[in-house]
Protein backbone atom coordinates (compact mmCIF):
# COMPACT_ATOMS: atom_id res chain seq x y z
CA UNK A 1 0.00 0.00 0.00
CA UNK A 2 1.32 3.68 -0.77
CA UNK A 3 0.65 5.43 2.18
CA UNK A 4 1.60 9.00 2.33
CA UNK A 5 2.68 10.77 6.40
CA UNK A 6 -1.14 12.24 6.45
CA UNK A 7 -2.55 8.52 5.77
CA UNK A 8 -3.85 9.16 2.36
CA UNK A 9 -3.60 6.34 -0.07
CA UNK A 10 -2.18 6.28 -3.44
CA UNK A 11 -0.84 9.38 -5.26
CA UNK A 12 -1.23 12.53 -2.79
CA UNK A 13 0.13 15.02 -1.03
CA UNK A 14 2.83 15.01 1.74
CA UNK A 15 1.11 15.58 4.38
CA UNK A 16 1.88 17.07 7.51
CA UNK A 17 5.30 17.74 8.55
CA UNK A 18 6.10 15.30 11.58
CA UNK A 19 2.43 13.10 11.99
CA UNK A 20 2.87 9.98 11.77
CA UNK A 21 0.04 7.32 10.54
CA UNK A 22 -0.48 3.77 11.11
CA UNK A 23 -3.48 2.00 9.34
CA UNK A 24 -5.08 0.08 11.86
CA UNK A 25 -8.17 -1.64 10.09
CA UNK A 26 -9.40 -1.58 6.67
CA UNK A 27 -12.63 -3.89 6.46
CA UNK A 28 -14.92 -3.79 2.88
CA UNK A 29 -18.13 -3.25 4.28
CA UNK A 30 -21.58 -5.23 2.69
CA UNK A 31 -22.21 -4.08 -1.03
CA UNK A 32 -18.29 -3.26 -2.21
CA UNK A 33 -18.83 0.13 -2.38
CA UNK A 34 -17.30 1.40 0.99
CA UNK A 35 -14.72 0.29 3.65
CA UNK A 36 -14.45 1.28 6.80
CA UNK A 37 -10.83 2.41 7.63
CA UNK A 38 -9.27 3.21 11.53
CA UNK A 39 -5.67 4.58 11.72
CA UNK A 40 -3.80 5.38 15.08
CA UNK A 41 -2.68 9.64 14.25
CA UNK A 42 0.68 10.71 16.10
CA UNK A 43 1.52 14.50 16.24
CA UNK A 44 4.55 15.46 17.27
CA UNK A 45 5.15 17.70 20.42
CA UNK A 46 3.33 21.23 19.39
CA UNK A 47 2.43 19.95 16.09
CA UNK A 48 0.24 21.55 14.15
CA UNK A 49 -1.95 20.67 10.68
CA UNK A 50 -2.16 23.28 7.97
CA UNK A 51 -5.74 24.37 6.57
CA UNK A 52 -7.56 20.89 5.00
CA UNK A 53 -10.56 19.29 3.89
CA UNK A 54 -12.45 15.95 4.85
CA UNK A 55 -14.24 14.95 2.01
CA UNK A 56 -16.26 12.88 4.44
CA UNK A 57 -17.47 12.80 8.18
CA UNK A 58 -15.54 10.35 10.16
CA UNK A 59 -14.67 10.24 13.85
CA UNK A 60 -11.54 11.05 15.72
CA UNK A 61 -11.09 9.02 19.38
CA UNK A 62 -7.93 11.46 21.27
CA UNK A 63 -5.98 8.41 22.81
CA UNK A 64 -3.39 10.52 24.73
CA UNK A 65 -2.64 14.28 25.25
CA UNK A 66 -4.93 17.24 24.04
CA UNK A 67 -5.98 18.38 20.83
CA UNK A 68 -7.47 21.77 19.91
CA UNK A 69 -9.85 21.53 17.05
CA UNK A 70 -11.91 24.32 14.83
CA UNK A 71 -14.22 24.00 11.66
CA UNK A 72 -15.13 27.15 9.26
CA UNK A 73 -15.51 30.16 11.41
CA UNK A 74 -16.17 28.03 14.77
CA UNK A 75 -14.40 29.01 18.35
CA UNK A 76 -11.17 26.59 19.28
CA UNK A 77 -12.85 23.85 21.38
CA UNK A 78 -9.87 21.36 23.74
CA UNK A 79 -10.36 18.04 23.57
CA UNK A 80 -8.48 15.75 26.26
CA UNK A 81 -7.79 11.32 25.81
CA UNK A 82 -10.90 9.76 25.97
CA UNK A 83 -13.16 12.37 24.76
CA UNK A 84 -14.17 12.17 20.58
CA UNK A 85 -15.00 14.96 18.46
CA UNK A 86 -16.73 14.60 14.72
CA UNK A 87 -14.32 15.47 11.40
CA UNK A 88 -16.87 17.66 9.36
CA UNK A 89 -16.86 16.55 6.23
CA UNK A 90 -16.18 20.00 3.12
CA UNK A 91 -15.89 22.51 5.93
CA UNK A 92 -12.44 23.86 6.41
CA UNK A 93 -10.97 22.26 9.39
CA UNK A 94 -8.86 25.83 10.25
CA UNK A 95 -7.60 24.56 13.47
CA UNK A 96 -5.70 21.20 14.46
CA UNK A 97 -2.99 20.97 16.61
CA UNK A 98 -1.15 18.92 19.98
CA UNK A 99 -1.46 21.45 22.93
CA UNK A 100 1.37 19.94 24.83
CA UNK A 101 5.04 21.40 23.40
CA UNK A 102 6.61 18.05 24.90
CA UNK A 103 4.40 15.09 24.59
CA UNK A 104 2.88 13.17 21.49
CA UNK A 105 -0.65 13.37 20.70
CA UNK A 106 -2.09 10.03 19.71
CA UNK A 107 -5.43 9.44 18.22
CA UNK A 108 -7.52 7.21 16.05
CA UNK A 109 -9.75 8.56 12.84
CA UNK A 110 -12.47 6.34 11.91
CA UNK A 111 -14.07 6.75 8.45
CA UNK A 112 -16.52 5.08 6.21
CA UNK A 113 -15.19 5.83 2.59
CA UNK A 114 -14.54 4.49 -1.10
CA UNK A 115 -11.97 2.13 -1.12
CA UNK A 116 -8.59 4.28 -1.68
CA UNK A 117 -10.39 7.68 -0.90
CA UNK A 118 -8.56 10.17 0.71
CA UNK A 119 -9.98 11.41 3.96
CA UNK A 120 -7.71 14.19 4.14
CA UNK A 121 -7.51 17.17 1.38
CA UNK A 122 -6.42 20.30 0.62
CA UNK A 123 -8.62 23.12 0.28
Amino acid sequence: MNQSNDGRVGAQRAGFAGVTRKVLERLPLPGGDKELMVVEVTYPPGGTAPLHLHPVAGAIYIVEGVAESAYGSDEPRRYRAGETLQDRADVPHTLFRNCDPEHPLRFLTIYVLEPGRAYTLEP
